[in-house]
């Protein structure tokens, strides 16, 4: 047994057998758990549902951006001095991208005012809507 750890410790395979095996170890445990929970050919898959609103789904909006502007810029700069930038995104009949500029930057009030201007609820509005504020 002594011939044989020095034979070992003057290869240079005291430290490369050991890890070598170890590795092996390690390819074997992924392999085995990889298959298990990634072969899922024979398992029943059930299919992914969606949450959707069917309110906006039947009006074809897909959502709803609004970006209040606290300061507005000057005309000089580029701006208008409008507060509120709203990005409607519909599907029906086409899909398109509808901006609207509201000169309010009271939540309430673009809502109201995108639900006259869509034709649908403001709870709808109210669901659909994401609010954004630009500051300097």
């Amino acid at each position: 047994m002594p011939a044989l750890k020095r034979l070992l410790t003057h290869s240079g395979l005291e430290f490369w057998l050991p890890l070598g095996l170890l590795g092996a170890a390690f390819w074997l445990a992924g392999y085995g758990w990889t298959h298990h929970y990634l072969g899922v050919a024979g398992r029943a898959i059930a299919p992914l549902v969606l949450a959707t609103n069917t309110a906006a789904q039947d009006e074809g909006i897909l959502s709803i951006r609004a970006v209040i502007d606290n300061e507005g810029q000057a005309p000089a700069a580029g701006g208008d001095r409008r507060a509120t930038r709203v990005e409607v995104i519909v599907v029906k009949p086409v899909p398109r991208t509808l901006d609207f500029y509201l000169p309010m930057r009271s939540p309430a009030a673009i809502e109201a005012e995108m639900a006259q201007r869509l034709n649908v609820s403001t709870d709808t509005i109210r669901r659909l809507i994401r609010y954004e504020t630009v500051r300097p």
